[in-house]
């Protein structure tokens, strides 16, 4: 399990009080999470009520190789270190996303939509599991428009040995 402890400078300087609401939430994240993307209204979308949730998305690297039950066991285990540890006083929409296509998921390491980002056509090209009123479980076929989800900012990675302190 990996805490994070520091963001992108981008998350302090454009989203404070997103940034400070993150920083005593006892963020915590299973270690094969290679990236966290911000999105909503505590994003960049901006207009957020008081009430308002936060959106992440836990981009992981994970065997695609897997069965099916495999891998939603795997996704599953991502969700839950992250939903059980958060202290937040702000509920937490979390989806737990993976490279189904082999893409590389380019499109949330940038903050706007741009067609040239998605080879795949930009619907359902990317693997989501989600846990959320009375669903728990890979999202398929959803019909998932990868441009509805901007604006979003990148706000933490793990290769980049920034904000990482682990803890097995």
């Amino acid at each position: 399990m990996i805490k994070v402890t520091t963001f992108e400078s981008q998350l302090l300087s454009r989203l404070p009080a997103t940034y400070s609401l993150l920083m005593t939430a006892n963020l915590m994240v299973d270690t094969s999470v290679s990236r966290i993307t911000l999105h909503g209204s505590r994003g960049l979308a901006g207009g957020y009520r008081q009430d308002s949730d936060i959106d992440l998305s836990l981009v992981v690297d994970t065997d695609l190789a897997l069965s099916e039950p495999g891998l939603e066991a795997v996704l599953d285990n991502v969700w839950e270190t992250t939903a059980n540890n958060w202290q937040g006083t702000t509920e937490l929409d979390l989806a737990v996303i993976y490279d189904a296509r082999i893409c590389d998921l380019k499109c949330f390491s940038h903050t706007s939509w741009n067609e040239q980002l998605c080879e795949q056509g930009g619907t359902d090209c990317f693997g989501l599991y989600k846990k959320q009123k009375g669903f728990s479980g890979i999202v398929k076929n959803g019909g998932v428009q990868t441009s509805r989800m901007y604006p979003c900012l990148e706000i933490w990675q793990a290769a980049s040995g920034q904000a990482v302190s682990g803890q097995r």
